[in-house]
């Protein structure tokens, strides 16, 4: 997949394009399926798929305080574009100038640079400065550009209540309120936090439950609470692990921490970076009173964890950055 970075860096073929423009944040079955409507159109047109991203989130330009944390890296997404089938990524780089152009100066900014034939998009596509282009605005400007505009159906999500629409922000919500599997279900695969290992306090050593401790974790990390997961490692062995999310209240340790128990596995990753792919919630944080009822617990999350060991045939992870 072609990656560039600007649109003046970008040449298009004579054929023309079939451009959809996003942020593309989680590449979620809402994504897919613009991708997979978009390869058709281009598939009809013998031209390539083309993806319009910005980067970073607009939200961190104009009010970095409401900026949603990302479910994935750049590098994931373009990844994840990669692997849907898309020819090539126009990477923009969110500035106060370039969101400050009007919905009809970016259409005629595309039209220059990159010949589209046609646009996908979903219907509450929104663009431009105030986000005053839509959908509305591309098939407005279809006829004097020659352009076609083909809209695609919003999916929702059924298991969440009110089945809303799937889009990066329920995903984030669902996260956070610890609706793992359903935020899962619109993503397509079990979301995956990466970072590096750091060295812990060493307390499940002494018990038998030694855990990786992970810093540095760029994605979104999801509600507090005691996870089944699939580690995956830098020699890209994946490993079943019962991972807590928070703090550690039994030892009177409030501080949140990312900390995986990796099943079945000794050796040493001090240093290495290793990715967490959450599969289901087990239980919430608690309090014990004593370090044998904690390490029992521990017993039992292991044990639940190894129901999900089907998954790990089935996870077809990306590269570790």
């Amino acid at each position: 997949m072609e990656t560039c970075e600007g649109l003046e860096r970008f040449t298009p073929p004579q054929s023309g394009v079939v451009l959809t423009i996003g942020n593309f944040d989680g590449l979620h079955r809402g994504h897919a399926a613009m991708v997979r409507r978009a390869r058709e159109v281009a598939r009809a047109r013998g031209a390539p798929v083309v993806v319009v991203t910005l980067d970073p989130h607009p939200l961190a330009i104009l009010t970095p305080d409401r900026a949603p944390p990302q479910l994935t890296t750049l590098r994931e997404r373009l990844l994840l574009l990669e692997r849907a089938g898309v020819d090539a990524v126009i990477l923009l780089r969110a500035t106060k100038e370039l969101l400050a152009t009007r919905a009809e100066q970016f259409v005629d900014l595309l039209v220059q640079r990159c010949r589209p034939r046609a646009f996908v998009e979903g219907p509450t596509f929104n663009f431009g400065r105030d986000r005053g282009g839509s959908v509305r605005t591309l098939h407005e400007l279809a006829p004097r550009y020659g352009f076609a505009v083909h809209v695609i159906d919003e999916l929702r999500c059924e298991a969440l209540p009110d089945c809303p629409p799937i889009n990066s922000s329920t995903i984030r919500r669902a996260l956070q309120e610890g609706h793992i599997e359903a935020a899962n279900a619109m993503l397509g695969r079990p979301h995956r936090i990466t970072g590096v290992v750091v060295r812990g306090a060493g307390r499940g050593n002494a018990f038998g439950f030694p855990t990786v401790n992970l810093d540095q974790v760029p994605q979104l990390v999801p509600r507090q609470a005691v996870y089944a997961a699939i580690a995956q490692l830098a020699d890209g062995t994946l490993h079943l692990a019962a991972l807590n999310i928070g703090p550690q209240p039994t030892f009177g340790q409030p501080i949140g921490r990312v900390e995986a128990h990796l099943l079945d596995f000794r050796g040493e990753l001090l240093g290495q970076r290793v990715g967490l792919h959450l599969l289901a919630a087990l239980r919430g944080q608690t309090k014990f009173h004593a370090v044998e009822a904690l390490a029992a617990q521990l017993e039992r999350d292991v044990a639940q964890t190894r129901q999900y060991a089907p998954a790990i045939g089935s996870l077809a992870p990306l590269p570790l950055e």
